[in-house]
C-alpha cells in the first residue's frame, strides 16, 4: 500500500512537469499575498516573476509556432523599413524641438541682455547720476556708486556681467547676487551705473513656463600654445578667458527662480539646453561662468496661446491647431495602416513560403501527392504552381517508374523461366550439340529445343516467332508445349511439322506465324533429315571447310492449314566426322552495322569457310564485331550439330 502511494506521488510529480509550470505556481499563490493588507512586498515580488516569465514563454511560442520562420526576415526587414524610420524620425523631431526650444529661449534671453548692456553703456555716458537713473527707469533695480579704487583685474572701461554684493545700505547689502555692471573713470574715482539682473532672470523663467536653476562656476583656464586663451565677452575691448562648460567645475552657488512644474507622462517636465553667461567676481576680479537650466513642459509650451484670461485664441490659431493635430493623426492612421498591411503581406508571404518549405520537404520524403494551395497570382504563387505540376509529374513518373520496375520484374521471371524451358544440353550430355540464344530485349521470341529419341538419335528444333517480346516469347513457350506432346519417335519431320501447324492454324490468325527448322540427328551415325518452314538456310561446313548451303522448299507455319504439307521439302544427309551443320536465325543475317549494311548470309558463309576451333564462338565474335558496339534489332539464335 504504501509503495503504491508513493508511486502515485511520483508519476504525479513527474506528470506535473515542475519545470514548465513552476511560474503559475508562484503567480497563483504570490498574487493573493500581493493582494491582501499584509503583504510585505516579496509575494507581489514572486507575482511579478511568475507573470513576466509567463509573457516571456508566451512571446517565445508566438516566435516559435504563429511566426513562420521566413516571416522573422520579413518582419524585421518591416521593422527596419517601416517601424524604425519612423521612431527614428520622432526622436529626430523632438530633439530639434529641444534644441529650437532651447535656442529660442536662449535667443529671447541674449537679446533682452545685450539691449540691457546697451541701455546701460548709454546711461552710464550721463555726466549726472540722476541723468543715468533717469535712462534706466524703466528697467528697475538701478543704482549708481562711486568708488575710489577698483578691485584687483576691474579694468576702468568694464562693462559686464559681475557677481556682487547689493547695493550700499540696501536690504541686500550682505548677500552676492548677479549684476548688470558700467565703470566710468571721474575726477578722484569711479562712477559705477549697476542693474539688477533678477528681473531678466524672471523674464527667463516665464519664457519656459517652468522652474529655472542657476549654478554659478568658476571658469577653468584653457591653454593655447602656451599661454591663455581669450575671447572678448561682455565687456567692450576686455579680454576675458574663454568658458570652459564641460568636464568638472567648482559650483560656488546656486539658486532657483520660479515654481517647478508637475505632471507626468506626455507632460512630464524636462529641461531645456543650459544657457551660459561670462560674469566676473567683483570682488577678485576672477572670471566665472553662470549657467542656467531653464525647465518646461508640453503644458506649459501650449499654455502660452492663452496664458491669461485677457487673452483669446484667434480664428488663424485654432485653424492651426486643429490642421495641426489632424496631420498628425492621420500621420499616426497612415502609419498604423501600413504597419498593419505590412505585417498582413509578411504574413501571408511567411504562409506561403512556409507551405512551400512544408511541400518540399514531404517531396523529399517521397510523399508525391504533396499540393501547396496557391495564395494570389504573385512570383510565389507561380512557384507553388510550379511545384504542383513538378510534384504532378513526380507523382505520374514515380506511378510509370513502379510500373516499370513491375514490368520489368515480370519480365525477369519470365526470362527466367524461358530459360529454363531451353533444354540443359550439359545434363542431356549431349556434346555433339551446340546452342545460344541472345534474346534483343529482357525474353525472346525465338526458341530451341533437342530431345533424346529412344533409338540414340536426336530431335532438334530451332524456331522464330513472328515479333519479339513477351508475347513472342509466351508464344515461342507454346510451340514447346505441342512439340513435346507429339510422338517425335515414330513421327518423321514433315508430319511433326505439319501437326504442328494444324494445331498453330486452329489457335491463331494468318498474322501470327512461325519459322521453324525441325528434324533428327543420329549423333553415331551421323545420319540427318530435317524440314525448312519459312526459316533461314542451313548451312554443312565438312571438315575440309568446304560450305554448301542447304535450302529445302517450305512455308511458314500459321501461313496456310491446306497448302503447308504440300510444300514441305524433306532435307536429308549425313555428317562426316568433323563436319556441322549450323542452322540460325535472321536476327544473325540481319544484323546491322553503323552504315545500316546487313551481315547477311554471304558474310556467314565465308567465316564458315575459315578454319575455327569453336565455330559457334567464331560466328558471336563475328557478329559482334560487325556490328561495332551496336545493339541486336532482333533475336539471335545458333544451333549447331557436329560429328
Amino acid at each position: 500500500m504504501f509503495r503504491s502511494v508513493q508511486d502515485l506521488i511520483r508519476r504525479g510529480w513527474a506528470a506535473f512537469r515542475f519545470r514548465r509550470h513552476w511560474p503559475w505556481v508562484l503567480l497563483i499563490l504570490g498574487l493573493p499575498l500581493a493582494l491582501s493588507p499584509v503583504d510585505s512586498g516579496c509575494a507581489g515580488f514572486l507575482a511579478g516573476c511568475g507573470c513576466l516569465v509567463i509573457l516571456l514563454r508566451g512571446l517565445r511560442w508566438i516566435w516559435n509556432k504563429i511566426l513562420f520562420r521566413v516571416s522573422r526576415r520579413l518582419w524585421v526587414i518591416l521593422a527596419l523599413m517601416s517601424v524604425l524610420p519612423v521612431v527614428a524620425l520622432a526622436i529626430m523631431l523632438m530633439a530639434l524641438s529641444w534644441l529650437g526650444l532651447g535656442a529660442q529661449v536662449s535667443r529671447s534671453t541674449q537679446q533682452t541682455l545685450t539691449a540691457w548692456e546697451e541701455a546701460l553703456k548709454a546711461a552710464n555716458r550721463e555726466s549726472s547720476d540722476a541723468a543715468a537713473l533717469q535712462a534706466l527707469r524703466t528697467y528697475g533695480g538701478a543704482w549708481v556708486q562711486h568708488v575710489h579704487e577698483l578691485p584687483a583685474g576691474i579694468p576702468d572701461t568694464f562693462l559686464g556681467m559681475v557677481w556682487s554684493e547689493g547695493q550700499e545700505g540696501g536690504s541686500e547689502a550682505s548677500q552676492k547676487n548677479t549684476y548688470l555692471r558700467a565703470v566710468r573713470k571721474e575726477r578722484g574715482g569711479y562712477r559705477l551705473v549697476s542693474l539688477d539682473l533678477g528681473i531678466l532672470g524672471d523674464r527667463a523663467q516665464a519664457l519656459a513656463g517652468g522652474q529655472e536653476v542657476f549654478q554659478l562656476a568658476i571658469r577653468k583656464e584653457g591653454r593655447e600654445g602656451g599661454g591663455r586663451t581669450k575671447l572678448r565677452i561682455g565687456a567692450r575691448g576686455q579680454e576675458t578667458e574663454t568658458p570652459i562648460l564641460m568636464g568638472q567645475r567648482e559650483i560656488i552657488a546656486t539658486w532657483t527662480k520660479g515654481q517647478p512644474l508637475k505632471g507626468s507622462g506626455l507632460f512630464a517636465p524636462f529641461n531645456l539646453p543650459p544657457l551660459a553667461f561670462s560674469i566676473t567676481d567683483w570682488s577678485t576680479g576672477r572670471a566665472l561662468a553662470l549657467v542656467a537650466t531653464p525647465e518646461t513642459n508640453l503644458y506649459a509650451l501650449f499654455a502660452g496661446f492663452r496664458s491669461a484670461e485677457r487673452q483669446v485664441l484667434s480664428e488663424g490659431t485654432v485653424k492651426a491647431i486643429v490642421l495641426v493635430v489632424l496631420v498628425l493623426l492621420a500621420l499616426a492612421l497612415a502609419q498604423a495602416v501600413a504597419a498593419i498591411l505590412g505585417l498582413i503581406l509578411a504574413w501571408s508571404l511567411g504562409r506561403a513560403v512556409n507551405d512551400l518549405h512544408g511541400g518540399v520537404k514531404r517531396l523529399s520524403l517521397g510523399d508525391f501527392s504533396a499540393r501547396i494551395r496557391l495564395r494570389g497570382k504573385d512570383q510565389v504563387a507561380q512557384l507553388a504552381s510550379a511545384f504542383n505540376e513538378m510534384a504532378a509529374r513526380l507523382q505520374t513518373a514515380d506511378s510509370e517508374r513502379e510500373e516499370r520496375l513491375r514490368m520489368e520484374e515480370e519480365l525477369r521471371v519470365a526470362r527466367e523461366v524461358q530459360m529454363r524451358l531451353l533444354p540443359d544440353l550439359e545434363a542431356l550430355r549431349v556434346p555433339s550439340v551446340r546452342a545460344t540464344i541472345l534474346p534483343a530485349r529482357e525474353v525472346a521470341g525465338d526458341y530451341y529445343d533437342v530431345f533424346p529419341l529412344a533409338d540414340g538419335s536426336l530431335a532438334f528444333l530451332i524456331a522464330d516467332v513472328s515479333g519479339k517480346g513477351t508475347s513472342a516469347a509466351f508464344y515461342a513457350a507454346e510451340t514447346k508445349g505441342v512439340l513435346s506432346a507429339l510422338d517425335k519417335q515414330i513421327l518423321g519431320p514433315v508430319e511433326v511439322a505439319d501437326r504442328l501447324n494444324a494445331i498453330w492454324c486452329q489457335g491463331h490468325g494468318r498474322h501470327l506465324f512461325l519459322t521453324l527448322a525441325y528434324g533428327t540427328f543420329h549423333p553415331r551415325t551421323g545420319r540427318y533429315q530435317f524440314v525448312r518452314a519459312g526459316h533461314p538456310s542451313a548451312f554443312l561446313r565438312r571438315a575440309d571447310a568446304r560450305v554448301l548451303r542447304l535450302h529445302p522448299q517450305g512455308m511458314g507455319v500459321g501461313l496456310s492449314a491446306s497448302r503447308f504439307k504440300g510444300a514441305l521439302e524433306l532435307c536429308e544427309g549425313r555428317l562426316e566426322p568433323g563436319d556441322s551443320l549450323v542452322f540460325y536465325t535472321d536476327g544473325l543475317t540481319e544484323g546491322q552495322a553503323p552504315d545500316d549494311s546487313f551481315y547477311g548470309e554471304d558474310r556467314l558463309e565465308a567465316l564458315l569457310g575459315m578454319p575455327s576451333e569453336d565455330l559457334q564462338a567464331s560466328i558471336l565474335a563475328d557478329a559482334v564485331a560487325f556490328a561495332q558496339g551496336r545493339c541486336f534489332a532482333d533475336d539471335l539464335t545458333l544451333l549447331i550439330l557436329t560429328r
